[in-house]
């Protein structure tokens, strides 16, 4: 499967922070340094849509993408 419009729209450091969604919501959660944003990159059928490090911990922030349908 390939998402042609996908798009990065926030990263929020706490929750308080999120903002009110109507649509549904699909979270990845791990560990550090398990492999979730080769998984996004992976199901987007893109090579790096979401940033991957080798340094475990390097993402602090909760990201969130917004795909077409």
């Amino acid at each position: 499967m390939n998402y042609n419009n996908v798009s990065f729209e926030a990263a929020f450091g706490e929750h308080q922070q999120f903002l009110p969604s109507s649509i549904p919501e699909l979270c990845f959660a791990g560990r550090s340094n398990v492999g979730k944003s080769s998984l996004i990159n992976k199901v987007l059928g893109r090579k790096s849509f979401a940033r991957v490090s080798t340094k475990p911990g390097k993402t602090i922030t909760i990201n969130f993408y917004k795909l077409d349908k």
